[in-house]
């Protein structure tokens, strides 16, 4: 058994890691190529990723660009626009107004394999027929690329869009490629205005609150207990174990929530982080946002057997936590248990939360943010912790070799 999980990792690491050498370019041979360049503060890569399944109605898309976009509808739907990556083959017709010329074009996402390229983490590709033009486009229709990885500052991201033009546009169209650079960079600009807002909403609120359940239960005069229960896709208790050794810093703390991490660090670095469990004594510094409270708090590893009477699940993760200045005045302590489900696809996670009460009280309902933000961030690992693991532990185990 151990031999086939060690097979898997190496081959999903090979695939990822190979990405760029085995994609099947973006056809060659257009007579134009426009790109643009931008990075736009606060709108990072997990809602662009997100964006592309979820223009889906006119309204959204004349927002989006308000003095070029003019029409929008849906004619074949993405499969799957619930999660962080857009669905291939999703069509849409649209509408915009470029260089003087009202042009209608049919879009449709292709594999985003097609233009992996060094250095950016995430791509959006679509193939654009302009209307009339389908028969007469050589070497085909146009595609429209987007490349992007968070920005230096981790509050964005680093965007390039390139539109690929066949050369009978530019005759069709006198002067659409020249002024399709000004569309592009106002598509990305824009988007810092009601994308983040629209994410956290539909995405960071709705869908991943949806995933599991919370309650607030009074336990003794002093303390509340919030228990969260929730089902993660993708990942696996060997993954759990690893992570809460290996969140180090804080690109990989604002991947965990992207909307609400703020920042991370080791005040007491792990003794053996790559070990199957975490280290006792840890202690780490975070930032972070509970609902509307931003707080910072201070996370001690406790030993596992202090918890074991409090348990169910066969994995589990002993914590106090403290707000930063006020460190053994308020302590509280917090429990992650887990194992995998009975499908064999991810994992059932438990999160037990001891806080006290007049917490609620500086900050009004503070035990429901706490519960939110548990299923909240927990759901959104399954996005990024098994390629991380994964390419870990395969350069760990080659290094030992």
């Amino acid at each position: 058994m151990k031999n086939n999980t060690q097979l898997s990792r190496i081959a999903v690491v090979i695939a990822a890691l190979g990405a760029t050498q085995l994609a099947t370019a973006v056809p060659s041979g257009y007579a134009a190529k426009v790109s643009v360049n931008e990075n736009v503060s606060d709108v990072r890569p997990e809602m662009l990723d997100w964006w592309w399944d979820n223009i889906r109605t006119q309204d959204r898309f004349v927002e989006w660009n308000p003095e070029a976009h003019t029409s929008y509808s849906l004619l074949a739907e993405p499969t799957d626009p619930t999660n962080l990556h857009y669905s291939v083959d999703t069509v849409q017709e649209v509408g915009t107004y470029i260089g003087g010329f009202p042009v209608t074009t049919v879009v449709t996402s292709r594999d985003s394999a097609l233009a992996s390229e060094e250095g950016f983490t995430h791509q959006y590709v679509a193939e654009v027929a302009f209307e009339h033009l389908e028969d007469l486009s050589f070497p085909g229709n146009a595609y429209l690329v987007y490349q992007y990885k968070v920005n230096e500052t981790l509050d964005g991201s680093d965007v390039t869009a390139t539109l690929h033009l066949p050369d009978i546009v530019e005759r069709a169209l006198p002067g659409f490629a020249a002024s399709t650079q000004a569309h592009l960079s106002a598509d990305i600009t824009n988007l810092a205005d009601f994308l983040p807002d629209l994410f956290q909403q539909e995405f960071i609120e709705e869908e991943l609150e949806s995933r599991g359940t919370y309650r607030v239960e009074k336990n003794g005069f002093w303390l509340r207990t919030v228990i969260v229960d929730q089902e993660i896709k993708g990942l696996t208790p060997d993954m759990m174990n690893w992570w809460w050794d290996n969140i180090d810093t804080t690109a990989r703390y604002r991947q965990w929530h992207p909307t609400a991490h703020l920042s991370f660090e080791w005040l007491e670095a792990p003794e053996s982080p790559n070990n199957t469990t975490y280290s006792v004594g840890a202690v780490q510094r975070v930032v972070e946002y509970l609902g509307p409270y931003k707080n910072a708090l201070l996370i001690t590893w406790l030993p596992k057997e202090d918890a074991l009477d409090r348990v169910e699940y066969a994995h589990w993760l002993y914590a106090k936590t403290d707000l930063d200045g006020l460190s053994g005045i308020m302590p509280q302590d917090m429990i992650h248990e887990y194992q995998m489900n009975d499908t064999g696809d991810g994992i059932v996670m438990r999160s037990t939360f001891n806080v006290p009460f007049f917490l609620n009280w500086v900050m009004p309902d503070f035990t429901d943010e706490l519960g939110k933000h548990a299923l909240q961030e927990m759901q959104m690992l399954q996005y990024f912790l098994p390629e991380l693991f994964n390419k870990q532990t395969f350069v760990e185990q080659n290094s030992e070799q």
